[in-house]
């Protein structure tokens, strides 16, 4: 069965249009000045043609605007097109790529501000989050009307360069005898769960105030099953087809993935339209997959056979019927495919950390943190829809 593309639509067609323009116009007129384009020049033009991130940048000092905010704010676009680590490797490319240095804004290569200075404009841009609001628009003005197939979500784990948070120990609690409780004596209440609690909240806000964000410890199995720790936090992700990434939600390591599905599919499903949820097993639960069917989404997603012995039963009759009724194999073999397209969160985790500047943060805070990511994301979201549409 071939992959679904997604539904052709108007802003899909302004994409195109304005690729034409800059390969009509913008190219020749700079290949005059400058020569020959190579391949990632022409990607960085294109991506901060389409990103216009000096649109979202408000001056808090209206009386003494700082300099250059504009022009860091672009060159940390091409550091993540440039797949480059550091602020002082951005520097000293700059100071010798003379294309690169008047893409973002600099004539001469004395004009390119010390490092203390680009430290100081990224914390600025990091706290007014601009590279996420940029994401964010850029999805509003030529994805929301677009209808996607697929939206596959999963986390990823960030390495941090700093202490993990030390976390208060719980008060002691007395346990009871198990048992019905004596007269007189109340039961006390469970406390519900992150997923109870999400369920009845209506902002997405609310939501993400009960997740911690501070560098803490994480602990995963990997793929032959053994387990991997890192300090650090965790970077949950909704991806469309044509491994666009549309919501990006930043955390600390120890958050379970499934406490971040529900805010995923609400912030995703207000950005675009899709028709299905992929998750893995570790979204496992009742309470998602009532979620996506609010949202008019079929969720598909993996069994976890640790969650109860019914799940367990539910698969050995499911593997019975699969041998009995042919008509029933064929559907599970269709949802097989539709699961098999979460492939494309994975690749999208993977360019962030493998070509877009993320495979190592030096970057302390999470706010620092998340917006090296959201750079990244924002310029693997123009790529890949540029991509789709050409």
């Amino acid at each position: 069965m071939k992959n679904i593309l997604p539904e052709i639509s108007s802003n899909l067609s302004k994409i195109w249009t304005k690729i034409k323009n800059i390969e009509n116009s913008l190219f020749p007129e700079l290949q005059e000045r400058f020569g020959t384009l190579s391949s990632k020049e022409e990607k960085l033009i294109k991506i901060l043609d389409f990103a216009q991130i000096e649109n979202n940048i408000t001056v808090v000092k209206v009386t003494n605007p700082p300099k250059d905010r504009e022009e860091i704010a672009r060159a940390f676009i091409a550091k993540s097109v440039y797949n480059l680590q550091t602020t002082r490797d951005l520097i000293d490319r700059l100071k010798i790529d003379r294309t690169l240095r008047v893409l973002c804004g600099w004539r001469y290569s004395k004009d390119i501000p010390s490092e203390s200075k680009f430290s100081r404009v990224f914390d600025a841009l990091s706290q007014q989050r601009i590279a996420s609001k940029t994401h964010q628009q850029f999805i509003r003005e030529y994805l929301n009307d677009t209808l996607f197939v697929y939206s596959a979500s999963d986390a990823t784990a960030i390495e941090m360069r700093e202490k993990p948070t030390r976390k208060e120990k719980p008060q002691p609690t007395v346990k009871r005898k198990r048992g019905r409780p004596k007269k007189g004596e109340k039961a006390v209440a469970k406390k519900p769960t992150i997923l109870q609690q999400q369920k009845e909240m209506t902002s997405t806000q609310e939501m993400l105030s009960l997740l911690p964000v501070a560098c803490d410890v994480g602990v995963k199995k990997n793929a032959k099953g053994f387990k991997e720790t890192w300090i650090g936090g965790k970077l949950h992700m909704s991806v469309v087809d044509g491994d666009i990434p549309i919501t990006a939600i930043f955390t600390g390591a120890s958050v379970h993935d499934s406490s971040v599905a529900l805010p995923l599919i609400k912030e995703t499903s207000k950005k675009v339209n899709y028709l299905h949820d992929l998750m893995d097993a570790g979204y496992d639960a009742d309470i998602i997959r009532e979620y996506s069917g609010i949202y008019g989404h079929k969720p598909i997603i993996d069994i976890n056979p640790k969650n109860s012995k019914k799940r367990k039963a539910q698969i050995a009759l499911a593997k019975e019927e699969k041998k009995k009724f042919a008509s029933l194999n064929l559907h599970l073999s269709c949802d097989t495919h539709h699961y098999n397209q979460r492939s494309m969160v994975e690749r999208v985790n993977a360019y962030l950390k493998d070509d877009f500047g993320c495979s190592k943060i030096y970057y302390q805070g999470a706010v620092k943190v998340a917006s090296v990511l959201s750079f990244g994301i924002l310029s693997i979201c123009i790529h890949q829809a540029l991509k789709l549409v050409t």
